[in-house]
């Protein structure tokens, strides 16, 4: 309701046609774009057309994400729906869905950006317990570590949005594995800090 009209209507034909190659198990192509400080488009891949075969629509931070599988890269990656251009639903078979599971495909990718998957293990505070399960499902094991903390290990793609989730929780959780995710979190947590050092 806080886009402009004209915005408002290329999503609703894009998501109308997005849902008809769906249905119709369709491989489409589209080209992707983002905007520079100019407010100008500018093309990924030089404006080359992405082939994708659409899975589902997410709807995700007051934003429509598609999820589908790229036919180029043969990879699962998800697009913004206001940022694909040209979208056109081709004759050719879309690959398989079989597996597709969008609401774990959206809880493991944080503002829906893409990172580096694993298995992160997390120790916390026990007053963030509701918190955890809130986030991540009341699947997720919660591991008891005395009377005031848990472990819990998270299957989930890391992204600056999940540190961002992460840091507002303060010192209340640390990062215990991988090596390589907490070693990312603290050089964030540094380079940020020295932004602010005195003398800067």
């Amino acid at each position: 309701d806080r886009r402009i009209k004209t915005m408002n209507e290329s999503i609703f034909y894009n998501v109308d046609k997005l849902h008809g190659a769906i249905g119709a198990n369709r491989v489409i192509t589209f080209r992707y774009f983002e905007y520079n400080m100019a407010k100008e488009r500018v093309f990924r891949r030089n404006g080359a057309r992405y082939r994708v075969t659409p899975f589902g629509l997410i709807w995700d931070s007051e934003n429509y994400y598609l999820a589908g599988w790229d036919e180029g890269r043969g990879e699962l990656r998800h697009y913004r729906v206001d940022k694909m251009s040209d979208i056109t639903v081709t004759g050719m078979a879309g690959s398989d869905r079989k597996g597709w599971d969008p609401e774990g495909y959206a809880r493991r990718h944080f503002g829906m950006f893409s990172g580096r998957p694993c298995q992160l293990r997390l120790r916390c505070a026990a007053s963030l317990a509701g918190v955890v399960l809130d986030r991540f499902g009341q699947e997720v094991m919660l591991v008891p570590q005395g009377d005031d903390h848990f472990t819990v290990t998270l299957d989930l793609v890391v992204s600056p949005p999940f540190w961002g989730w992460l840091f507002g929780l303060g010192d209340q959780v640390e990062v215990l594995s991988p090596d390589w995710a907490a070693e990312e979190f603290r050089q964030r947590l540094a380079s940020v800090a020295a932004l602010y050092r005195d003398g800067v």
